[in-house]
């Protein structure tokens, strides 16, 4: 009986041990000079991360959207949530809608397939009404400029930058340029 338990508490000890860490699917360790994400696709190490002011006023012409019961306030290509009474810098959600896009956009044409590109986002015309959808990134993606709160991470060794989970690296075509190479998985 004593071994039966003492078999027991071992293999409960060795599940309980392995268990949560088999399953998780991300894992974030800081240290003073960098920042290491570890995801199913790989480890992930943050030079320089960003950090994110919260702004207790909104410019008077930012205009709420709603997308699946959430408020996202649109400024001037920037969107924002509220949190505590405070307004906090966000990544928009894929597909939801905004009526103008902001200054400064690109246009790209991959494929057959016309994006525009401002802030680090993407988005498609909905053709029919006169709106903008907030898209995946395409892969392949070359844009000319990046927006601020850039951050430089590492991937197996090599050098690429990282916004609002899209992955950058660095190309020259007539000038410095940046493709998109693929998203950090959460």
């Amino acid at each position: 009986m004593k071994e039966k338990h003492l078999v027991f508490i071992i293999l409960m000890a060795f599940f309980l041990t392995t268990g949560f860490e088999t399953y998780a699917q991300r894992r974030v360790v800081n240290t003073p000079r960098r920042t290491v994400v570890k995801t199913p696709n790989g480890t992930v190490v943050y030079r320089k991360k960003p950090v994110l002011r919260p702004v207790n006023h909104l410019p008077g012409e930012a205009v709420v959207v709603h997308y699946r019961n959430k408020a996202y306030y649109y400024h001037q290509g920037i969107y924002y949530t509220s949190r505590n009474g405070v307004y906090i810098r966000t990544a928009p959600p894929v597909g939801i809608r905004v009526a103008v896009l902001p200054s400064g956009y690109s246009r790209l044409v991959i494929g057959q397939s016309v994006f525009f590109y401002a802030g680090g986002t993407f988005y498609v015309s909905n053709g029919v009404i006169p709106e903008y959808i907030v898209v995946a990134p395409p892969a392949g993606a070359i844009v000319d400029h990046l927006p601020e709160g850039i951050s430089e991470i590492e991937i197996d060794g090599k050098p690429f930058l990282e916004y609002n989970g899209i992955i950058y690296k660095s190309v020259y075509t007539n000038q410095k340029a940046y493709e998109v190479v693929g998203t950090i998985e959460n």
